[in-house]
């Protein structure tokens, strides 16, 4: 079943997901002779679809992608202060070190050209 209003497509399928993870698929196509984009969330038993061909709608699906992604890996929104606190609080603390950091040494350079015999 096609469904004509975004809003209303992008709530069913974030609930089909979250109703059945294991069984959901979400395909997306592209069909270059009309420039149509079609997006199908299904589950077996429920099949829901979106067509369009207005370019406005690319971020919408973009958005729509990360959201499920988000779902798929058992997370919610992120904030990016959540973000840099985590970082900080897993990233180890490195020692200071004495030894002077040096540039690795270059191979000396050999002449470029054919060999003479």
């Amino acid at each position: 079943m096609y469904i004509s209003n975004w809003d209303e497509f992008q709530k069913a399928a974030i609930d089909i997901y979250v109703a059945s993870p294991e069984q959901t698929r979400y395909v997306h196509t592209f069909h270059r002779g009309n420039g149509e984009l079609v997006l199908k969330v299904t589950d077996d038993r429920t099949n829901i679809k979106y067509k369009t061909n207005q370019m406005t709608d690319l971020k919408k699906f973009i958005s729509l992608n990360s959201d499920l992604m988000l779902q798929m890996m058992s997370k919610g929104p992120i904030e990016e202060d959540t973000i840099m606190a985590e970082a900080t609080e897993q990233a180890p603390k490195a020692a200071p070190s004495k030894t002077k950091a040096t540039a690795p040494k270059q191979a000396p350079k050999g002449k470029k050209g054919k060999k003479r015999r």
